[in-house]
């Protein structure tokens, strides 16, 4: 998979924020969630899309609020919190 992300040929996109994996479809903004490696088939880390959004709920913010804490631009607030 890590091969895979690093080849521009390959249309996958890891999102770290939310620890998800997504197919990148007609090389637009459109983007379809895998749960399973498409090449071993082994399935991936749960994603924290649900979490993410909860935290920022119980700090009163919006994604877009410039007052959201810089760890929630990438998977450092996951990270530094044991989210699992």
């Amino acid at each position: 998979m890590i091969g895979a992300l690093n080849d521009a040929r390959v249309p996958i996109e890891y999102i770290p924020a939310y620890r998800e994996y997504a197919l990148i479809l007609d090389e637009g903004p459109v983007l379809q969630l895998v749960s399973f490696c498409p090449w071993c088939g082994e399935e991936l880390p749960s994603s924290l899309r649900d979490q993410f959004f909860e935290h920022l709920e119980a700090m009163n913010l919006d994604p877009d609020d410039p007052r959201v804490p810089l760890d929630f631009r990438s998977d450092a607030w996951w990270r530094l919190r044991s989210v699992d």
